[in-house]
């Protein structure tokens, strides 16, 4: 185990926040750590009726181009429950509502720097309702059947690990 010594705040911001923190080792020796800390997210794999599952295409700064995902968003709204979230974030990425909600399993992102749990979801019994994207964000919703997927995996279309994670935990086999 390795013992807080100090922490300094060296961001705070909308979405995250960065510390870094200087720990002992169990050695008894002195380390640095950069920790984002992060309020945690939520991933929604929705399949339809005839299997076909529902990916959103969106622009990703960071990466410089649009990614294949599952929805998803970030557990920023105070009181709001885990389902509460997931069934929102469909709704506004993908304009979709749920009649079920099967939570598939939870795991940290990146937990070497940072300490975001993100919690998977299967969404079935799928029926439209109004997308009300973030003013920030832009989606293109398509669903895709097994064969495609494994294409749009294949071509590297497909490289999200949130969305990957979620797929497999979801039973959909892209690896066979």
């Amino acid at each position: 185990m390795e013992e807080r010594i100090s922490s300094q705040t060296v961001y705070s911001g909308k979405l995250l926040q960065v510390f870094e923190d200087e720990v002992r080792l169990p050695d008894g020796k002195a380390a640095s750590r950069e920790i984002v800390r992060h309020p945690g997210s939520v991933a929604i794999v929705p399949r339809l009726a005839d299997g076909r599952i529902v990916l959103v295409r969106q622009f990703r700064y960071v990466t410089g181009r649009e990614l294949w995902e599952i929805p998803a968003g970030t557990c920023d709204k105070q009181g709001e429950s885990l389902e509460e979230t997931a069934s929102r974030e469909l709704a506004e990425e993908a304009g979709f509502k749920a009649g079920r909600l099967t939570r598939l399993g939870r795991a940290y992102l990146v937990p070497g720097y940072g300490d975001e749990l993100m919690t998977w979801y299967l969404a079935e019994d799928l029926s439209p309702t109004e997308a009300h994207a973030e003013m920030d964000e832009s989606f293109r919703v398509n669903p895709f059947d097994l064969p495609s997927l494994r294409v749009l995996l294949s071509s590297g279309e497909l490289e999200d690990a949130k969305s990957l994670l979620g797929l497999a935990w979801a039973g959909v086999a892209l690896w066979r």
